[in-house]
């Protein structure tokens, strides 16, 4: 995970949600304005969105698309804190959660709460990674909630963040004269790059964009920098 940074919300959402009697729905503005502000990917596992998931039948083989391609978390749920459920603060956008053969992120989380957040400074600080791409907590109860409610480490989320590192190592070395240590300057150009939205463009037009499963090269380098220190 990364740290999200809130921004204002937008003002269909205002004007939505001050109408008298409305109940929650996830109007094209909020989940667009959520969707800009984490850079298109998932609040929790860090897969690009929107995506497409495939839930595999009873065979194994054949499959059918999941009917979203993202969906509006609310941190504290709706169903346990009706007085938060229009409150733009509580809600980050997240993928429709079903890769490989678990569910994982909101599709698991479901109704449930957690005790952290991801716009929370202090919780990103207690994240941590293990060189086969698993993440964790050293806070006990962030930890197993990651792994109970969130389901953060199914197979192909821990290979995936796996192989995003070893590919951003590759380019390390290879960026580096050959027989040469990693130096300073180096590490901060590849953590700018991956700590910071990107301009791609896609069949909508160029959107600022950060890669996906960026938070475990942003935690690595700067562990490599404090190193260098």
């Amino acid at each position: 995970m990364i740290l999200i940074t809130k921004n204002k919300e937008p003002k269909e959402w205002t004007e939505y949600r001050n109408t008298p009697g409305v109940d929650y729905q996830a109007i094209p503005e909020l989940v667009q304005s959520l969707l800009k502000e984490q850079g298109y990917i998932c609040a929790y596992c860090m897969r690009r969105i929107p995506t497409k998931d495939k839930i595999y039948k009873k065979d194994g083989v054949n499959f059918v698309y999941t009917n979203e391609d993202h969906r509006v978390e609310h941190i504290k749920s709706r169903e346990k804190h009706d007085d938060l459920k229009l409150d733009y603060t509580n809600m980050v956008v997240c993928c429709p959660g079903h890769i490989g053969a678990q569910d994982h992120c909101d599709r698991l989380k479901g109704p449930k709460d957690i005790s952290f957040s991801p716009i929370d400074k202090q919780f990103i600080e207690t994240i941590r990674y293990s060189s086969n791409g698993e993440i964790s907590s050293t806070n006990d109860v962030y930890n197993n909630e990651m792994k109970d409610v969130l389901n953060l480490n199914t197979e192909l989320l821990r290979r995936n963040r796996f192989l995003m590192l070893t590919e951003v190592i590759s380019q390390i070395n290879s960026t580096c004269k050959k027989g040469k240590n990693w130096d300073k300057r180096t590490l901060e150009l590849f953590l700018k790059k991956y700590s910071e939205k990107h301009s791609e463009k896609d069949e909508e037009g160029t959107k600022e964009k950060y890669y996906p499963y960026c938070g475990i090269i942003i935690w690595y380098l700067q562990k490599k920098l404090r190193t260098l220190d």
